[in-house]
Formats: C-alpha cells, sequence, structure tokens
C-alpha cells in the first residue's frame, strides 16, 4: 500500500518509466486504500475486471529486493 501511496521511492526510481506507461492507479482502488488492501489479501474478485487488469499489468504488487 505504501506503493500505491507514493512512498516508496526506490520503488518509483526503479520503476517510473512502466509506471508512467500503466499509467495510475484506477479511482476505486485508491479511494480507500485500506479497503483495497482488506480485498486484495481477502477475496480481489470483488475488486472488478478492470481494477484486477491494472494490477496485473503492474509490478506495484512485488514484493521489496525482486526484479522482473
Amino acid at each position: 500500500m505504501s506503493r500505491l501511496r507514493g512512498e516508496d521511492e526506490d520503488f518509483l526510481r526503479a520503476r517510473g518509466d512502466l509506471m508512467t506507461r500503466i499509467g495510475p492507479a484506477p479511482a476505486a482502488v485508491t479511494a480507500d486504500l485500506e479497503a483495497t488492501r482488506k480485498l486484495l489479501l481477502e477475496s480481489p474478485w470483488e475488486l472488478g475486471a478492470d481494477n484486477l487488469g491494472w494490477f496485473a499489468w503492474n509490478p506495484i504488487l512485488q514484493p521489496p529486493g525482486t526484479t522482473a
């Protein structure tokens, strides 16, 4: 969630170009980050196909320190 809040400077520095091409997180994802976190952990299908599509192309959920 810190990456969605823009708090992971190393991630943004390393993936900034990719993140720009993917575009910002959908409003439904950022409107309530705690609700998003809970849905990702417990019932991601409730986020909807468009929102999950954004996550599918985005390295934002990768654990820190991984490269891909």
